[in-house]
C-alpha cells in the first residue's frame, strides 16, 4: 500500500492526457495472458505491464494491447507514476524512474509528441528537486539528482537552452547537497562503511537505469557496486534482474543464489527466483521457491497474495488444477484482484471439464 505523501510537498505536474479510445481486444484470454511474461521485442521486461501497482500494470497492459502504440497511453502512465513518486517521507526511485521512462516512451511512439514529452520530463525533474529539498533526506536528494541527470541527457540538443541551463544549475545544487551530507556522515565512519555507502549509491544508480530499460548500463553499475562491497545483497538481487533482461538466465540464477546466501530468509528473492524458473519452464523448482517465499513472508496481505498467486500459476501449468484453485482462492482472499479471479475461473473450468469427461 502506498504511504501518503508529505503534505508540504505540492502535487507533481501532470500532462492531463487521457488514454486514446479504441483499445483492441486481447487476442488471448486473461488467464493465458497472465501466464505470459510481458517483454519487449528486445527481450527486456516491460516496466509498466509487469509493475507491482495494479493501476500501473493495467494501464501498461492496455497500452500493449494496441495494434499501434499510442503516445497518450504513456503520458497517462507517466502522470500516474509521478503521483506515486512521493511516498511518506521519501521519494520512490522506482516510480521516479518510471515517470521519466513513460514520458520518454510517449516521445518515441510519436515524433510529434516529442516536444510535449520533453516538457513533461523537465517539469517532473524540477518538481522532484523541490520535493527532495523539502524532505531533506539523503535518499530523496539522491533520487532527485539521478532524475535530473537523466532529464538533462534526454533534452540535450533539443534547443531548450534556458531550461537546460536551469536544470544544470538545479543538478549542481543537488550534487552539492548530496556530497555535503555524504561527507558529514562519513567523518565518523571507517573505510568499510564508506565502501558500503558507495556500493549502495552505485546500486541505486543501476536501479534507475534498469527501470529506464537500459539493462547493460545497469549491469555495469551493479558490477561496480559489488566491486565496492560484495556483501551488498541488494546489488546481487538487482544484478540478477539485469541479467534476466539481457537473456543471461543461468548467470541470473547464480546471482539470485548469491543474494540468498547473504539473506536466506528473503521472501522477495525466493519469489523472484521462482518467477525466472517458471519462465524457463523449470516448474517444480519454481514451485519450491514460491512455497519458500510463502513460508518466509511477513503477514502483509498484499505481498503474500502475490506469492500465493505465483504458486497458483505454476500449479496450473503443472496441471494440478485443484491445488492451483486453492492457492488462487487464498491469494484472492488476501488481496482480491482480476488476476486471481481469472485464475480461479480457469481452474474451475478445467476441473469441470475433467469431471465431465
Amino acid at each position: 500500500m502506498t504511504t501518503s505523501a508529505d503534505p508540504n510537498i505540492p502535487a507533481p505536474p501532470q500532462t492531463g492526457r487521457t488514454p486514446t479510445e479504441g483499445v483492441c481486444e486481447e487476442p488471448i484470454g486473461l488467464w493465458a495472458q497472465l501466464l505470459t511474461a510481458f517483454r519487449d521485442l528486445s527481450g527486456v521486461f516491460d516496466a509498466f505491464a509487469n509493475d507491482a501497482h495494479p493501476d500501473v500494470r493495467a494501464l501498461g497492459r492496455a497500452a500493449r494491447a494496441r495494434r499501434l502504440p499510442q503516445a497518450n497511453d504513456y503520458f497517462v502512465i507517466g502522470d500516474l507514476c509521478a503521483r506515486l513518486t512521493a511516498q511518506g517521507l521519501t521519494l520512490s526511485q522506482t516510480y521516479a524512474a518510471k515517470t521519466v521512462a513513460a514520458y520518454s516512451r510517449a516521445g518515441e511512439v510519436s515524433s510529434r509528441e516529442l516536444p510535449a514529452a520533453r516538457r513533461a520530463i523537465l517539469a517532473f525533474a524540477f518538481w522532484i528537486a523541490d520535493a527532495a529539498r523539502v524532505l531533506g533526506n539523503y535518499e530523496s536528494l539522491e533520487t532527485a539528482l539521478l532524475i535530473c541527470e537523466q532529464a538533462r541527457r534526454l533534452i540535450a540538443g533539443a534547443g531548450l537552452g534556458d531550461d537546460e541551463r536551469r536544470l544544470q544549475m538545479t543538478e549542481d545544487r543537488l550534487r552539492e547537497q548530496v556530497t555535503r551530507m555524504f561527507e558529514s556522515e562519513s567523518v565518523a565512519t571507517d573505510k568499510r562503511a564508506n565502501a558500503e555507502r558507495e556500493s549502495r549509491r552505485l546500486c541505486d544508480q543501476g536501479q534507475v537505469l534498469l527501470r529506464q530499460g537500459r539493462p547493460q548500463e545497469a549491469l555495469d553499475r551493479f558490477e561496480a557496486a559489488l566491486a565496492a562491497s560484495d556483501a551488498n545483497q541488494s546489488a546481487w538481487l538487482w544484478r540478477a534482474m539485469a541479467l534476466t533482461d539481457l537473456g543471461r538466465f543461468d548467470d541470473a540464477l547464480a546471482s539470485y543464489d548469491r543474494a540468498l546466501a547473504l539473506e536466506p530468509e528473503s521472501a522477495g528473492v525466493w519469489n523472484n527466483k521462482g518467477s525466472l524458473l517458471m519462465e524457463l519452464g523449470r516448474l517444480n523448482a519454481a514451485l519450491e521457491c514460491f512455497e519458500r517465499a510463502i513460508d518466509l513472508a511477513a503477514p502483509v496481505s498484499t505481498v503474500k497474495a502475490v506469492y500465493w498467486l505465483n504458486r497458483g500459476k505454476v500449479l496450473y501449468m503443472l496441471g494440478r488444477y485443484a491445488e492451483a484453485r486453492d492457492a488462487l482462492v487464498h491469494s484472492h482472499e488476501l488481496d482480491p484482484s482480476s488476476e486471481s479471479a481469472a485464475g480461479i475461473a480457469a481452474c474451475r473450468e478445467r476441473l469441470e471439464g475433467s469431471a465431465g469427461s
